[in-house]
């Protein structure tokens, strides 16, 4: 199959792209995840007929559902994948269905984009950051998993008597050190946190490769790592449409 959209849905945002025939050639956008007049007018804006044909991965299974239904009703056509095992990579962990298939599209994508027998490994800051181990014969070997930006920021809230809740959404690396005032310091605190144990799980993963894995880096918190760079990996690739392009290679596997 080869799709006109590929679709990532995840738990605060949905990601669309363009496939031209690529991601990277037609471009990507974020949408909000409850707003059919958004998806409306996005198509409006790509020029797509109504009956085109989306691949859909998700970690978030009733939008998923509403946004089949709305596919059909403009008379397109929806291939969901929902579990890791329908992609075509192979997963050695203990429960391979149990993975986040949002990792696994990452894997998918950065496989195809290191040279032949070239460990890779990926960083999704999203909700949740995953850092993930795709060795050099291509074979998703699972990683780290922790809290990302908005989670820690709403604990911090939810658990405190005075802590105000911080919008992450547009934070980089790094905040301004030392914080000068609450919110400040909560996001220099999150910044450290995330940069600081992505950049541990990092090295940890590298050690287990003969050879330096390249190192792609994606999600919507993918700035907190500009500058970034580590003597454990031999490329840096910052990709925000990863998972895109990996829902695109397996869509196109698909008879």
């Amino acid at each position: 199959m080869t799709p006109d959209v590929v679709v990532d849905i995840g738990n605060s945002r949905m990601k669309w792209g363009r496939c031209l025939p690529t991601v990277a050639d037609g471009g990507w956008v974020s949408l909000p995840l409850d707003d059919m007049n958004a998806w409306d007018e996005q198509l409006a804006v790509w020029g797509l007929e109504a009956k085109s044909r989306f691949a859909v991965g998700s970690v978030n299974p009733p939008v998923t559902e509403v946004f089949a239904r709305w596919v059909e009703a403009h008379g397109g056509t929806c291939v969901i994948f929902r579990k890791p095992s329908e992609l075509p990579i192979r997963l050695a962990v203990d429960e391979p269905d149990a993975v986040g298939i949002d990792r696994v599209f990452g894997a998918l994508a950065a496989r195809a984009m290191v040279p032949p027998n070239t460990p890779a490994i990926t960083v999704d800051v999203g909700t949740a950051v995953t850092v993930n181990l795709i060795d050099a014969d291509g074979i998703f070997q699972g990683g780290g998993i922790f809290p990302g930006p908005r989670l820690m920021a709403l604990a911090l809230h939810q658990n405190t008597a005075k802590l105000p809740l911080v919008d992450l959404l547009e934070t980089t690396h790094p905040e301004e050190a030392p914080g000068k005032n609450t919110v400040s310091a909560i996001r220099l605190g999150i910044d450290c946190v995330v940069y600081g144990g992505t950049h541990s799980l990092i090295c940890l993963l590298a050690e287990q490769s003969l050879i330096l894995p390249w190192l792609f880096i994606t999600g919507g918190g993918h700035k907190i790592f500009e500058g970034y760079s580590s003597e454990a990996v031999a490329e840096l690739r910052v990709i925000p449409h990863l998972n895109l392009e990996g829902i695109r290679i397996a869509a196109e596997a698909l008879p």
